[in-house]
């Protein structure tokens, strides 16, 4: 193992914060990139971490800029790392498309460019999505980038954007690309740092709003635990023959839509879908300002619901095996991650949560 440091970019965010928790316990350097707007909370996080400062470094910068904004930090990084984790990006499904392009997908090459810059050999791993593969439906490989898929907003088509970059420095960096499903709270805890994604879903379901759904409620949200994504981030750059290869970080056997909702209402205790009605008119209803803000549902998430698609996760299990890391069902800690959403939103009303 390399004695030199690691860079991470995206720091303090959710996934950012526990993976430089879990990286930790190899005792190298970790550099943690962080906006200038974040930067007393990465110092902060880091303080709690390492109150010595002997492993955690915060280096204030910007992907979006050269050097990735580092100005007199760069030439240090440089010399001192070997191995980066590219996480920062723009992950909401309403974001214009301006700063999407910007954060997601000139950011990245900034990054590419930086890492190309160094004196020795550097590693990448790079979070991408799942969703890279827009609207595309059924199985979809590891293997796999642009099928000519359409996408359902920016956010997917910028990732897709970004990763095509990836992709081509594969030839001159060595490279991971690591794509998560829907990151959900830990399986253990439950602990999230914000209720996006299904969770609005699941405020419907305690309201008792989900007694119908959009027809046909065939499609298969894949939701992954964030200690699930962060044991596999952590894990896989340290295993053999990884270099060069693409991880779909999924649930291998994702719940319908429907399954899902039918099973959050019997753990709540609240009313089961009854009724299936045509998409029109559910997208009708996000037009009425009140319902969204009551629900904490939106317009964007809505393709999803009936978006059926199943990830690919050879390459991921090959590189896990051995290791005693799986993707655990949602059905094995779902009572976790409803409780501790239950017990720290706030709705208008709600069943209670036998959980």
């Amino acid at each position: 193992m390399s004695s030199k440091g690691i860079l991470v970019t995206g720091v303090p965010g959710f996934i950012g914060k526990r993976l430089v928790r879990r990286l930790m316990p190899q005792g190298r350097p970790l550099y943690l990139l962080s906006e200038a707007r974040f930067q007393r909370d990465a110092e902060t996080m880091a303080r709690q971490l390492d109150p010595e400062g002997e492993q955690l470094h915060v280096v204030t910068g910007d992907i979006t800029q050269n050097e990735l904004g580092l100005a007199k930090e760069a030439d240090r990084v440089r010399d001192e790392v070997d191995e980066v984790y590219h996480l920062a990006a723009v992950y909401d499904l309403a974001v214009p498309e301006d700063v999407a392009r910007r954060v997601n997908v000139v950011g990245t090459g900034k990054v590419l460019k930086f890492l190309r810059s160094f004196p020795g050999e550097v590693r990448h791993n790079y979070v991408s999505t799942c969703y890279v593969s827009g609207k595309r439906t059924g199985m979809v490989f590891e293997d796999e980038l642009d099928r000519g898929q359409e996408f359902k907003n920016h956010y997917e088509s910028t990732k897709f954007a970004a990763e095509v970059l990836v992709e081509r420095s594969k030839r001159d960096l060595e490279t991971r690309i690591f794509r998560p499903a829907i990151v959900i709270g830990d399986s253990k805890t439950g602990e999230t740092q914000k209720f996006d994604g299904p969770y609005p879903t699941f405020g419907a379901v305690m309201m008792g709003w989900m007694v119908m759904i959009p027809a046909p409620g065939n499609g298969r949200p894949n939701l992954v635990p964030v200690d699930h994504i962060i044991d596999c981030l952590a894990e896989i750059p340290r295993q053999p023959d990884t270099a060069g290869k693409t991880f779909q970080l999924a649930d291998p056997s994702p719940l319908t839509s429907r399954e899902l909702v039918e099973l959050v209402a019997e753990r709540l205790g609240a009313p089961r879908p009854r009724l299936s009605l045509p998409e029109g008119i559910f997208r009708a209803l996000f037009k009425v300002d009140k319902l969204v803000e009551l629900s904490g549902l939106s317009a964007e998430s809505l393709p999803y619901f009936n978006h059926y698609v199943i990830y690919d996760t050879t390459n991921t299990r090959a590189a896990l095996r051995g290791t005693g890391i799986e993707c655990p069902p949602l059905r094995s800690y779902l009572n976790q991650i409803l409780r501790y959403y239950r017990d720290r939103v706030d709705l208008p009303w709600r069943f209670d949560t036998p959980a």
